[in-house]
C-alpha cells in the first residue's frame, strides 16, 4: 500500500488475538477465570484476521528476491502449522458455540503448540526484514 508492504502492518493483529488465546487458556487452566469463552472467541477472530494476513504476505512473497524465498517457505511453513493448530483447537471447541461449557486438554495443548510455532513464525519473519531486508525499499531516502 502506497508502495510498502501490507504484510508487516496486518501480522499484529493475528498475533496479538492468537496469541491473547493462548493465554486465556493458561489462566483458566490456573484457575485463575472461570471463563471458558474468551479464548474460542479470540481464536476465531484471530484465525479470521490471520486469512488477511496471509493473503497480503502472498502478494509480498510474489514480490521478493530469489534469494529469500528459502527464508520465506520456512517463515510460511512455521505459521501456517500455527494456523492449523489454533483452527484444531478452535473445531475442538465448537460446542462452547452452541451453550457446551466444556474446553479439552487437547484444545489447550493445540493452542500452546500453535503459540510455539506462531512465535517461531515471528522470529522466522523478523529475520526476514531485518537480516535479509525483505520488502525494505532499496531506494535513497
Amino acid at each position: 500500500m502506497f508502495g510498502h508492504p501490507l504484510h508487516p502492518a496486518l501480522v499484529h493483529f493475528p498475533l496479538g488475538l492468537l496469541l491473547s488465546a493462548t493465554i486465556a487458556d493458561l489462566a483458566r487452566v490456573a484457575d485463575l477465570t472461570a471463563n471458558v469463552e474468551i479464548a474460542a472467541v479470540l481464536m476465531a477472530a484471530g484465525l479470521l484476521a490471520a486469512l488477511l494476513a496471509m493473503g497480503a504476505g502472498m502478494v509480498d512473497f510474489a514480490r521478493l528476491e530469489e534469494a529469500v524465498v528459502p527464508h520465506a517457505m520456512r517463515h510460511m511453513g512455521a505459521v501456517g502449522l500455527a494456523w492449523l493448530a489454533y483452527a484444531a483447537a478452535l473445531y475442538l471447541r465448537r460446542a462452547l458455540f452452541t451453550g457446551g461449557v466444556t474446553v479439552s486438554m487437547l484444545s489447550v495443548v493445540l493452542s500452546l503448540i500453535g503459540a510455539v510455532l506462531l512465535a517461531l513464525g515471528g522470529f522466522l519473519g523478523g529475520r526476514l526484514v531485518y537480516e535479509f531486508g525483505a520488502g525494505v525499499s532499496k531506494r535513497a531516502a
